[in-house]
This record gives structure tokens, C-alpha cells and sequence, in this order.
């Protein structure tokens, strides 16, 4: 039998392999040894070979780049030390999968491939989003648990006596039952907390940005080679990275079906940040449980530092 094409975490994971590596090469450095490098250069080694050459070029092509941002910040002299964080780290907000390492400071690299998600969260009758997310130590209200919780309890029912077997294709007004009901207590939940009139604003809506894209600093790298483009942004709300400061929104804006469709809600927020949060079913078989897929819409053009490369 071929054997099975790579699936999208082992790409990932390989693309986090290439960039360590171009580091490596770069800054004359050993990469750390670790169960999470050595699964990520297993990754490496089966992926096609075409793909191991645009991988390379797209990781060399952008460690040259951020590299030459912090060419203030490098001495020759340190003792570089490459790493790749630990999946653990990334749930607990750390979202950079290599770290460089030298003397008093550190630049993480985000690695994505052929995709810019920023979360894929999941809600249900017992995730306590706003508890979960970092937001408020209040949690959800209970209003909210009084919508949602019987949207999940139908589809759990569904389940069950089903034994598993029902599809998501098989139920009727899927959007209707299941999706907005879910997505409105959530527009619910937001603007109560961090609405232009709610004292809890600042701190919710600071929380939020922290929670949707990382609690570090870092350059986040989407490999496009398909497409003959590399992508480079960077976000530095510390002011730990050699780029324009990012400074988080104070409160949302407005929430809207937007950029996204009739399966989403907008979220919009002061300095420039947008945010849409499409919810969906993650697999074809009913599950008590829905999940988002979260991307940017926009950001801040002038405190987050983007650039495209061209790639030969």
C-alpha cells in the first residue's frame, strides 16, 4: 500500500523543524535535544522531498528576515541556544514553537502553514468559555447557561440514542437549533463584559487579545510556498521584540455577521483589531459540542509589523 500522505500536524511540526534548523545555520548554533525536536525532525523526514526544499527556503528566507529586524539586539559573541516549545506551553498561552535564546533575551517564532488561525476553541454545555479563556474570574453568567446548556443537552441526547451514529447531515435546521442560538448567548456573553459601558472592559477585552493571540512576544510565520509567498507578522506588547509596540484594544467595538458568513460573528475592537469566530461542527458525526475557528480580519497596521517575502 502508498503510504499516507503527512496530515496537517506533521507539516506543521515539519515546518518547525526547517526553521529551527535555518537558526541553527544562521547563527551558528546546536539545537537543544528534546522529545518535542526529535518528533518534529521525524515530521521532516517524511514529508516529500519537494516539500522539504520549500519549507527550507521558506524558513531560511524568514530567519534572514527577523534576524536582520533584531541585527541590533545579536552579538557574534553569545552562546545561542535553539529550542522548540512544548505543546503544554501553547496551552497555557505560549504560543511560539522556537525560541532562540541568548544571554538576557529571547525571539519565538509562531510556525504555520498554508493557514493564519489564531484559536479553534471549543464550546459546550460545561466549558466555562470566559473562565476557560482567562477573561474574568466571574465566569460565564447564568443567563448564558440557560441558552446553551439545552442546545448541548439536545445534541447529547441525539447522540446517545443514536449510539453514536447520527451525522450532522441528518438533522434538519442544523443553523437555526444549534449554531445561532450558540453564537448569540456568546455575542451575549462578550459585550456584557466588555462593552463600552461595562467597568470590566480594559481588563476582559486586554484578556481576550492575550488569550486569542499569545501571552509572548513573537514573530508568527505562515509558510504560503504554495503560492510562492512567505508571510512575517510580529507582535510585541512587551516590547521584548526590535519592532513598533503593540498595545492591546480597551473594549469591543461592536459584534456582527461579517467577514465570515451567517455561521460566524465579528468581533470588533478599538486599535484596529477584528477578530471573526466561525463556529462549526468538528466532525461529521454529532457531538455535544461546537467549535470555533478564530482568524484576524484585521489588525493594527502600525504596531503589528507585517511583511511578505517572495519566494523563487
Amino acid at each position: 500500500m502508498p503510504a499516507s500522505r503527512p496530515s496537517q500536524v506533521e507539516n506543521g511540526k515539519a515546518f518547525e523543524y526547517a526553521v529551527a534548523s535555518a537558526f541553527c545555520d544562521q547563527l551558528n548554533a546546536s539545537p537543544e535535544s528534546s522529545p518535542d525536536y526529535e518528533h518534529s525532525e521525524r515530521c521532516f523526514a517524511i514529508i516529500s522531498s519537494e516539500k522539504r526544499e520549500k519549507f527550507n527556503s521558506s524558513a531560511s528566507r524568514s530567519v534572514a528576515h527577523i534576524l536582520r529586524l533584531e541585527q541590533a539586539r545579536l552579538d557574534s559573541q553569545y552562546n545561542f541556544r535553539i529550542r522548540l516549545n512544548s505543546d503544554r506551553e501553547g496551552q497555557r498561552g505560549d504560543v511560539r514553537d522556537v525560541i532562540v535564546e541568548a544571554q538576557d533575551f529571547e525571539i519565538g517564532v509562531s510556525c504555520k502553514t498554508n493557514h493564519d488561525a489564531f484559536k479553534h476553541s471549543r464550546l459546550s454545555g460545561s466549558i466555562d468559555f470566559v473562565s476557560r479563556w482567562g477573561l474574568s474570574s466571574q465566569g460565564c453568567s447564568e443567563r448564558y447557561w440557560q441558552i446553551v446548556r439545552p442546545v448541548f443537552n439536545e445534541l447529547a441526547d441525539i447522540r446517545e440514542t443514536s449510539n453514536a451514529t447520527a451525522r450532522w447531515s441528518d438533522l434538519e435546521r442544523v443553523p437555526e437549533r444549534f449554531y445561532w442560538p450558540v453564537l448569540d448567548a456568546f455575542e451575549d456573553e462578550l459585550l456584557r463584559l466588555s462593552g463600552q459601558g461595562s467597568e470590566s472592559a480594559p481588563q476582559v477585552t486586554r484578556n481576550l487579545v492575550t488569550y486569542l493571540v499569545g501571552s509572548k512576544d513573537f514573530y508568527k510565520v505562515i509558510d504560503r510556498s504554495r503560492n510562492k509567498v512567505v508571510e512575517i507578522l510580529a507582535f510585541n506588547f512587551n516590547e521584548t521584540l526590535s519592532v513598533s509596540r503593540t498595545r492591546l484594544p480597551e473594549h469591543v467595538i461592536g459584534i456582527d455577521r461579517l467577514n465570515g458568513g451567517q455561521y460566524s460573528k465579528t468581533v470588533r475592537l478599538t486599535r484596529g483589531f477584528t477578530f471573526n469566530f466561525r463556529i462549526h461542527s468538528a466532525s461529521s458525526r454529532v457531538e455535544p459540542s461546537l467549535k470555533f475557528d478564530i482568524t484576524a480580519v484585521s489588525l493594527p497596521p502600525t504596531e503589528v509589523y507585517a511583511t511578505h517575502l517572495i519566494l523563487d
